[in-house]
């Protein structure tokens, strides 16, 4: 027997759609938000992707002298703690749609205020 599961994040694209499609017929601001809060998701997916994808980090050593069991802690990466270039692989798709999506509802909002 088989449960079918429920995924509230087909309902969010749907909407997003359905808002993009409309966006002429809808007020400016409805569609900043939609495609802003959307962009930002995707942002913040792609963030949490990126920063997983160098794996789980490294274990310390553990030794065995004299009966004695001596635990030394893990080598740290040097530099700031930040994600290395090259796993950016798995994140990307989301960083981009992410990023386009943001600035689509930035360019939006500046065109109805009128900067």
């Amino acid at each position: 027997m088989s449960k079918v599961r429920f995924d509230w994040r087909w309902v969010a694209a749907i909407v997003v759609i359905a808002v993009l499609a409309s966006a002429g017929r809808l007020p400016w601001y409805v569609t900043t938000l939609v495609t802003g809060g959307s962009g930002v998701w995707l942002l913040m997916i792609g963030w949490q992707a990126w920063v997983r994808s160098g794996g789980p980090p490294s274990r310390g050593r553990v030794t065995y002298w004299r009966g004695q069991r001596i635990e030394t802690a893990p080598v740290r990466r040097r530099g700031p703690a930040l994600p290395r270039w090259s796993d950016i692989g798995p994140a990307a798709p989301y960083l981009i749609f992410g990023g386009i999506l943001l600035l689509t509802a930035i360019t939006i909002a500046l065109q109805a205020l009128g900067l």
